[in-house]
């Protein structure tokens, strides 16, 4: 019998996210021997001068790239504690959405499961936005976790 799910995504694209994607992602890998992949997405913040990064732009940038390292650390370890070997993958970008859905089907990527916490009013429009179009153009399963 072939695997339901080979290669299975958790994708962190909330600025607020819970644990559960990422658990559900691996308790999954674990009982179906499947890869596992945690990917990070976060907005990348735009230079104060529009052609070109200033100091300060790259220090920020620096500091996000850190952040999302030593987030994906942790979740790496915790997955190993578990039994599951993971792949991670950040992204500082200026689309989630295409940028997720690019690499869903560049990695034929399975199930995409993703966090979708408590946000405000306007976090939530967004957001909704961006799983909606990965959901129709990824072409994958996509699970929601709340």
């Amino acid at each position: 019998m072939s695997k339901i799910f080979k290669n299975i995504a958790v994708g962190i694209i909330t600025p607020t996210h819970t644990k559960k994607s990422f658990n559900i992602g691996v308790q999954l890998a674990k009982e179906l021997g499947s890869e596992l992949t945690i990917i990070e997405c976060m907005y990348k913040i735009q230079p104060k001068l529009y052609f070109f990064e200033t100091k300060s732009d790259k220090k920020i940038a620096a500091t996000q790239i850190s952040k999302l390292k030593t987030e994906l650390a942790n979740w790496k370890k915790i997955a190993k504690e578990q039994g599951v070997n993971v792949k991670t993958k950040f992204a500082l970008t200026d689309s989630i959405t295409h940028w997720m859905i690019d690499y869903v089907k560049d990695n034929k990527i399975d199930l995409l499961i993703v966090d979708y916490p408590k946000l405000s009013t306007i976090e939530m429009t967004l957001y909704d936005d961006i799983i909606n179009t990965i959901h129709h153009e990824s072409h994958c399963h996509l699970l929601t976790t709340k």
